[in-house]
């Protein structure tokens, strides 16, 4: 099953979702599904803990869900994130509404559980979910905890800011004092209700002392994978080694090499001039032999191989199949040429492994002009001269029986037959290319083309 493919049950019954996308949104994390018949499921975390998942038919404005994807941070599948919030829960199991209410006042504070219940607004009636957020709030109210209940109504006035018992009870002259203290984001209000103050401080995050205190309170709670989404978008938008250094520690200590490099990826189109980020990126792609990326990176960037990445290089040019590993010609110049500076007695066979996967798809006069800028340096090399010789002959068509064994020569079957029989065709008493006919044939595995080539061959020797 690829990455970003997963399994949700209902009931038992497994339900097979692509990860579209994660949004990392205050305490919550949310991941956008789709099923194999394109209905939408949504999975929701509270602190990387799987509440519940729901069928999406459409999203109320302004909820929570809304706000995730529009305002939190939010990341593509596939993607580290999702992988590590699906591995760490499986199995998923989708818990209705009564379940899910049991399982919040079994793990979570009555705040915190206050808080989970908004995530649902475009799935769950509103009033229903008012009903036992408010609930929460008389609980409080009846034992004369006055603080912890306005940590209710600073919840309620979110998100349902018009209702006539929110508004009743945040103008209440008893939790005056308190709304004071949390209108100006007095440091006793962000030391005692975390959920109010992390989305002040999430809100206020592009000023460097609330990016200081909420990166703080995230390494507390060990919340590795917000601190990562944190420092990346902070870097996107104010891009320093102040931010770049512990996203990469945090990388580092969180991924594996390739996860590490695919993210460094998906920020460095975001950061296309950011030259740490490109610097690191550069070697990841050598580690991991990246060939058409390395050149890529050396063009773009003038980055530049050490001797000792050099014979790395070298040595992986000879073993790779051009078949197999696709490589654009242009990004082979790159490396190609810092490979046979170091090591001119490899460039003959290097070049003619590369020249022969070049002549299945492309014409002479284009392998000519790729051959260009080697042959400023290296005039003497054999492969040149051959792609030479092959452009000037291919304009003559005496010389067709030379061409064909050329192509031969750089195993180009169907091109020496195409030149074989041409020469039949103008001189049809010379045996030499119904020979040559009969023996690419029989390599090719057509042995009934090989037997008639062979014995019309026989036959003209006969008249002879």
């Amino acid at each position: 099953m690829d990455q970003d493919q997963f399994l949700l049950y209902d009931h038992q019954k497994p339900i097979r979702l692509r990860a579209e996308r994660v949004a990392v949104y205050l305490q919550g994390e949310i991941i956008e599904s789709y099923s194999e018949d394109n209905a939408v499921y949504y999975l929701f975390f509270y602190k990387y803990q799987f509440l519940t998942a729901v069928k999406a038919t459409r999203l109320r404005r302004r909820s929570f869900i809304e706000k995730a994807f529009k305002r939190g941070m939010v990341f593509n599948a596939p993607h580290p994130f999702i992988k590590e919030l699906l591995s760490s829960n499986h199995p998923c199991q989708i818990l209705s509404f009564n379940p899910l209410l049991d399982k919040l006042e079994k793990h979570y504070t009555p705040q915190e559980k206050a808080f989970i219940l908004t995530f649902f607004e475009s799935f769950i009636p509103k009033k229903q979910l008012f009903n036992e957020i408010k609930a929460v709030f008389y609980h409080y109210n009846r034992k004369g905890q006055t603080f912890l209940g306005y940590k209710i109504i600073r919840i309620l006035m979110d998100f349902a800011p018009n209702h006539s018992l929110v508004e009743y009870f945040a103008n209440d002259i008893k939790v005056q004092k308190y709304a004071d203290l949390y209108n100006k984001n007095a440091e006793k209000i962000l030391a005692e209700d975390f959920i109010f103050a992390e989305k002040a401080l999430y809100y206020r995050k592009k000023k460097d002392s609330c990016f200081q205190q909420l990166t703080e309170r995230l390494e507390k709670e060990s919340r590795w994978i917000d601190l990562i989404a944190l420092f990346s978008c902070k870097l996107t938008s104010s891009p320093s080694t102040d931010y770049y250094y512990p996203l990469i520690k945090l990388l580092e200590a969180h991924f594996d090499e390739y996860e590490t490099m695919s993210f460094l990826e998906a920020l460095s189109s975001k950061l296309p001039e950011f030259r740490p980020l490109q610097q690191n990126l550069f070697q990841h792609y050598i580690k991991h032999h990246k060939i058409e990326a390395v050149s890529h990176m050396m063009k773009n960037h003038d980055f530049e191989l050490n001797s000792n990445q050099v014979e790395i290089f070298g040595d992986l040019l000879e073993q790779v199949d051009p078949e197999e590993d696709l490589i654009e010609p242009e990004m082979l110049h790159t490396v190609l040429g810092p490979v046979m500076n170091m090591y001119p007695e490899k460039a003959d066979n290097l070049l003619t492994k590369y020249v022969i996967s070049l002549l299945k798809t492309e014409e002479l006069s284009s392998i000519q002009e790729w051959l260009r800028p080697f042959n400023e340096n290296y005039k003497n090399l054999q492969i040149i001269r051959k792609i030479d010789t092959m452009q000037e002959l291919s304009n003559d068509p005496d010389q067709m029986q030379t061409l064909g064994e050329l192509y031969y020569e750089f195993r180009q079957l169907n091109q020496a037959v195409e030149c074989f029989s041409w020469q039949t065709e103008l001189n049809p008493t010379d045996p030499k290319p119904l020979r040559w006919l009969a023996k690419v044939y029989g390599e090719m595995g057509k042995t009934q083309e090989s037997e008639a080539y062979r014995q019309q061959c026989i036959n003209l020797q006969k008249l002879a």
